[in-house]
């Protein structure tokens, strides 16, 4: 929720974070600010004195952007501004105050659609975005805000690594992604940099790491898709084929798959579950770019059987679900995907035995729960 307030702070500048209406968000400041930033800045003199968020649709379509920036700043009644613009909903705003470093970071987290090297085009292009605003009360130069950008830039790609954010490789972020560094215009210019290993870099650099890994890991359906590539009712569908193959006397396909989602919430409950899924799809990564030694990208992508780590993943994952008899349905379900009856053979070498891995287990629990062998659900 973004809240009305008014900061204090060095420098005899006075700062405003206002919620306008349910679209936009203004960072006012008292005092003009240099800037460097990825998106035009709408000014007449090269400084501004506010930033503003702009929430639109998902269907958003301009044909002249800069056109829509100043159309932007005339709505809201300033004269200048750094503006970002995103789909993503205003509740994922967010401000972090940095006390230690008289700084700032303004930033609203969409994370669709995501960029990487092996996917170059989107059709049709959302926008979602990573948006992040940084304003420090520090006697940066003019290169070390271009350095503090970069180190921003290099936080938002780690973070969106260590999410696992997903696309055909590792991503950096998302397609439109935007950041914009901020100081006071009068302030003295004697720091030369802030790179990560600097005070500065690195305590903005963690805060922005945290803000998208903690909005990142409070969906728990968007996380299993970055990892798994199904969202968790895509999933259940799929256990809904296997139900339909093999169902359980006297279990209805829609009971059978009611009880299945709540045995999926408490496989998933535990952190093994996912430490096995995020080994596979850490090796998914690795493998899809040729940095396994001795197994080339071309040898990966037609699943060599050089590679058997796949299937010993699986197995464990299974067997730590559901014991001995998760491991032999682990079987059968890799049978029925190679006969394909199952569709699931169209994920990567490592996502397709994790896949059957928490099929089988997911069937297996469900008819102990059936015939009463298994605690409560």
């Amino acid at each position: 929720m973004v809240k009305s307030l008014c900061l204090l702070i060095s420098w005899q500048i006075s700062m405003r974070v206002s919620k306008i209406d349910n679209d936009t968000v203004i960072v006012e400041f008292s005092n003009p600010m240099k800037v460097v930033s990825t998106v035009p800045v709408v000014s007449n003199n090269g400084y501004v004195e506010n930033i503003i968020f702009k929430f639109i649709p998902k269907d958003f379509n301009v044909k002249n952007l800069a056109d829509y920036y100043r159309s932007v700043v005339k709505e809201v009644g300033v004269e200048n501004a750094v503006v970002f613009i995103t789909a993503t909903s205003i509740d994922n705003f967010n401000h972090i105050r940095i006390d230690d470093l008289s700084a700032d970071v303004f930033i609203s987290v969409g994370l669709e659609p995501p960029v990487c090297l092996e996917t170059n085009v989107f059709t049709p292009m959302t926008i979602s975005t990573i948006n992040i605003a940084v304003a420090v009360r520090q006697p940066l130069t003019n290169n070390a805000m271009v350095d503090l950008l970069r180190t921003v830039a290099e936080a938002k790609c780690l973070a969106s690594n260590d999410i696992m954010l997903r696309c055909r490789t590792r991503s950096s972020g998302t397609v439109t992604d935007a950041i914009a560094v901020l100081k006071p215009l009068n302030m003295n210019e004697e720091i030369l940099f802030a790179g990560m290993a600097t005070t500065i870099g690195n305590a903005i650099a963690k805060t922005v790491h945290k803000m998208i890994v903690s909005k990142a890991l409070r969906d728990e359906d968007k996380m299993f898709n970055y990892l798994t590539g199904l969202g968790k009712d895509e999933f259940l569908n799929m256990f809904r084929d296997l139900y339909r193959y093999m169902p359980i006397p006297n279990v209805s396909e829609e009971k059978a798959v009611e009880i299945a989602r709540i045995i999926l919430r408490k496989i998933l409950g535990d952190p093994n579950t996912w430490s096995f899924i995020i080994a596979a799809r850490e090796l998914e990564l690795h493998g899809i770019v040729g940095t396994i030694p001795n197994v080339s990208e071309e040898e990966f992508a037609r699943d060599s059987p050089k590679v058997v780590a796949d299937e010993i993943i699986g197995m464990a994952l299974a067997t730590y679900v559901a014991g001995l008899k998760g491991l032999f349905s682990m079987y059968w379900v890799e049978r029925l995907k190679e006969s394909k009856i199952l569709k699931h053979g169209i994920f990567g070498t490592f996502e397709d035995d994790i896949i059957s891995a928490l099929l089988g287990s997911l069937y297996t629990l469900l008819y102990d729960y059936v015939r009463g062998s298994s605690e409560d659900v």
